[in-house]
């Protein structure tokens, strides 16, 4: 049996942001394309890393609004996890809101086999 490579059901025309790509253009990507997601690229389009709605979500739920006074001494964040939020919260750019180190297929690897790295991490 034949089977269906990543190649023939992936898109070709990808929406991707650089490193250094602003916050709001980012968004704006997003909701232009209906998309959820895109790839963020180094000067080399290679993909490193990955910034999706949720992404967005976390930096607007984080970040203080305008009218509210600025808060006093607070402890660190202790855990690596609320150290990444903090840090999604205060990025601008494409680069500071990714998820880094994005799991990758090659377009001839099989649906089938994609799906299991899916799976596996």
């Amino acid at each position: 049996m034949k089977q269906t490579k990543v190649g023939a059901v992936m898109t070709t025309d990808v929406v991707r942001a650089a490193y250094d790509t602003p916050f709001k253009e980012v968004a704006r990507l997003l909701a232009e394309r209906r998309i959820g997601g895109l790839p963020v690229v180094d000067e080399d389009e290679h993909v490193v890393g990955v910034v999706s709605e949720s992404d967005l979500m976390a930096h607007q739920v984080k970040a203080p609004l305008p009218h509210e006074p600025a808060r006093g001494f607070r402890f660190p964040a202790l855990t690596p996890a609320a150290r990444r939020r903090a840090a999604k919260a205060r990025a601008r750019t494409a680069g500071g809101l990714m998820t880094p180190s994005p799991v990758t297929v090659r377009a001839d690897e099989s649906v089938a086999e994609a799906a299991r790295t899916m799976v596996r991490r």
